[in-house]
């Protein structure tokens, strides 16, 4: 079972719309695919019209959940909102604080890939999934302050392995909202791949605005216009990611 992050520090990368467009990409080419929303905005379970106050808090507390079923071969387990917020000062005075949701997912079965949407902070929640995760995905949008977050990822990244999750690898980083047209974004992309080579994707994410059309008719990419750039690009990432991964 692949056990993905998709996390960085800064906002606004497109984490939530990576996470949704590579989790449908990846149910349609057969995989069976669980999303996770680890963020208290809850917008991953938006994303797909799931608005239930149950959620991620409830399987970390009671040790049981519903799970929605929003496509075929897709899943989705919501954040719980607000409540996980709450959840943070519950669990910050324990000792296994960071290894809660790994113990709630340890029987985890009948899927193929679990892709986990952190919020853009490094808090409590966030850890677990980190904790829980084999692989990270790092998006960043092609700017400066997020090419920062890139930076300060992958150092929380190698913190985590030294505190003894070594198994935590990264993927690779994802350039978001690419727009050949612009300056900035052409020397942004060449200075996030004369860094960090080949773990940045050859595929990158063009600023398509189908992609935030799709979004407010609860829908992916690849079902509101399939024949964009956006479903293009997702598609591309969610083959090169099978790739990087030789499954």
């Amino acid at each position: 079972m692949i056990k993905l992050a998709i996390s960085t520090s800064k906002g606004g990368t497109g984490k939530t719309t990576t996470a949704i467009n590579l989790g449908h990409g990846l149910a349609l080419s057969g995989k069976r695919v669980l999303i996770i929303d680890c963020d208290p905005q809850g917008s991953a379970s938006s994303a797909f019209g799931v608005e239930s106050s149950q959620g991620l808090v409830d399987l970390m507390i009671e040790g049981k959940v519903d799970i929605y079923k929003v496509r075929p071969n897709l899943y989705l387990l919501p954040s719980g909102r607000k409540k996980l917020a709450e959840l943070e000062m519950r669990l910050s005075a324990r000792g296994d604080r960071n290894k809660v949701l790994g113990r709630c997912l340890s029987r985890l079965t009948g899927c193929d890939c679990v892709i986990l949407d952190c919020s853009p902070s490094i808090n409590i929640i966030n850890l677990n999934a980190l904790e829980f995760a084999d692989y990270l995905l790092i998006p960043s949008s092609l700017d400066y302050f997020s090419l920062e977050g890139v930076k300060t990822t992958i150092e929380l990244k190698k913190d985590l392995s030294g505190d003894g999750n070594g198994s935590l690898e990264i993927v690779g980083v994802l350039p978001t909202f690419y727009d050949r047209r612009t300056t900035v974004s052409r020397l942004a992309l060449d200075d996030l791949r004369g860094k960090y080579g080949e773990m940045v994707f050859k595929t990158e994410i063009r600023n398509n605005a189908q992609i935030k059309k799709s979004q407010w008719f609860k829908k992916t990419i690849f079902e509101y216009a399939p024949y964009s750039y956006g479903a293009y690009d997702y598609f591309s990432l969610s083959k090169e990611f099978l790739e990087r991964l030789q499954v």
